[in-house]
């Protein structure tokens, strides 16, 4: 299991998108030159299924986000600034990928599960 995005949230990520480090965009489905998005699946604790979407600018620097039901996710979570998210990628046997996404509310700078 490869930790692709720890991050403690912000505003921006509750309000719009999640930002993510450029580094971890290899982990994703391949973007074709001709795309800047492609969608995926990530499982949370309780086993809902989450459709995300990575998105990168079409020119310059890439600035990988994530939108798709990210917004619900965070709405469902009831996700607040200092939150936590952390996004993990598995290769299963047949070369088969999964994600796992695993939100953590902030409590005194120490950080519960959310289920």
């Amino acid at each position: 299991m490869v930790e692709l995005i720890d991050k403690i949230l912000t505003r921006t990520d509750l309000e719009n998108r999640l930002a993510f480090p450029t580094e971890s965009l290899w982990a994703f489905p391949t973007l074709s030159p001709a795309q800047t998005s492609v969608r995926f699946d990530a499982r949370d604790a309780l086993g809902k299924v989450w459709n995300l979407k990575v998105s990168t600018r079409n020119q310059g620097h890439p600035k990988p986000v994530i939108t798709g039901d990210w917004l619900s996710l965070v709405q469902e979570k009831s996700l607040r600034v200092g939150d936590r998210i952390v996004l993990t990628r598995e290769v299963d046997g047949e070369d088969g990928v999964s994600y796992e996404i695993r939100t953590e509310h902030e409590i005194f700078k120490c950080w519960a599960p959310v289920i």
